[in-house]
Formats: C-alpha cells, structure tokens, sequence
C-alpha cells in the first residue's frame, strides 16, 4: 500500500471504512440492486422493444434520424429496418445502479444525506463513462442487462477525499448476442 493511500485510510471515519469495506467485497460480483429503478424505468427490460417508444425517446432527444422513423428509408439500409439510436438503452437501464446503491447508502429514502452518520460527504457525480456498441436494436427485441461491480479505491483531490466507484453493465437481445456495453463510474467527494 502506498504512502498516499495509508494516509487516506487513516482518515476515513469508521462508516467511512464500512461502507467502502461493503463495496469493496462486492467486487467481481454480478450486481443486484438494493434500490430498484422502476420509478425511472418503469419498462424495464421485461417488454419487448416498441417501435413507438424508439420515436419518442428519439424525439424527445432531438434525433430525428430517419432510421428511426422511416420504415422505407430503414429498409433501405445496411440494417434492412427499423433500429434504435444506440443510447436508448439507456431508457432500459442506464447502468448506474451500481454506484447508486453506494449513494442509497449515504442518502436516505428522502434523497437527503444522512450527515449524523456521514458528517464529511459533500457530494457526488456520475464520472468516466464508456460504451461500447455491437448489434442494433430492433423493435420487438427483448433486452437483458447484467452488471458487475469493477473497481473502489480513494484518491486526494485538492479539496476533498475522492472515493472512486465503476462498474460494467452489459446489454443482450434474445438471441444471446451482445448488444451494448457500459463501464460506469462515480465519484464520491469527502471532507
């Protein structure tokens, strides 16, 4: 262990430890969420893809590109139909559960922190995200997720202790082909 990162332990309050103990652990592991985002994604990945709901995740994003829209012009193309711009996946499930289940740890349910028992956090933000794009997604598909915790490990910043969380999500159809992956990470920022 380096000298910087004794330090760094030396520092973290006793919940501090405990939850970055818990994370820690659950590395390699595949992910199940502790706070559900049915809310947010009230589809989920349990429906099949619906061309009307590509349009309006199209159109509420500005994308009007006619491979979503025109079933001729689609045809038409190297995809021979009617695909999705490559982030509605995200309307599926984002990938973030993964850093979110941290944050529900330091956030009660009414979204605000629990400062008796994390006194020093100061915030978080959705960092160092990547994807990866292999097959189309075509309406009628249906769209499996798997996620798995990467990585958790503290850095000094200027100003704060930076506890750094990733994860992997990764995206199938039904026919066992991999549609999409995610590498998603968090930054939580410490006193």
């Amino acid at each position: 262990m380096t000298e910087n990162a004794m330090a760094l332990e030396e520092r973290m309050a006793p919940e501090e430890k405990d939850l970055y103990e818990g994370f820690k652990q659950r590395i390699g592991q595949e992910f199940v969420p502790q706070h559900p985002h049915d809310m947010f994604f009230a589809y989920g990945t349990d429906e099949p893809v619906h061309w009307p709901r590509i349009k309006r995740w199209a159109t509420v994003n500005g994308d009007f590109n006619a491979l979503w829209f025109d079933e001729e012009y689609a045809k038409q193309s190297r995809w021979g139909g009617i695909v999705a711009p490559p982030l509605y996946l995200l309307a599926l499930d984002d990938g973030t559960n993964v850093p979110a289940d941290l944050t529900g740890a330091i956030y009660g349910p009414d979204c605000l922190v629990n400062k008796e028992k994390y006194p020093n956090f100061r915030g978080s933000m959705q960092t160092n995200c990547e994807w990866e794009f292999f097959e189309p997604i075509r309406p009628g598909d249906k769209i499996d997720t798997k996620k798995q915790c990467s990585d958790i490990y503290w850095k000094q910043g200027k100003r704060f202790r930076l506890l750094f969380t990733s994860g992997e999500i990764t995206y199938t159809n039904q026919r066992g082909e991999l549609v999409a992956r995610g590498h998603i990470g968090a930054v939580y920022m410490f006193k």
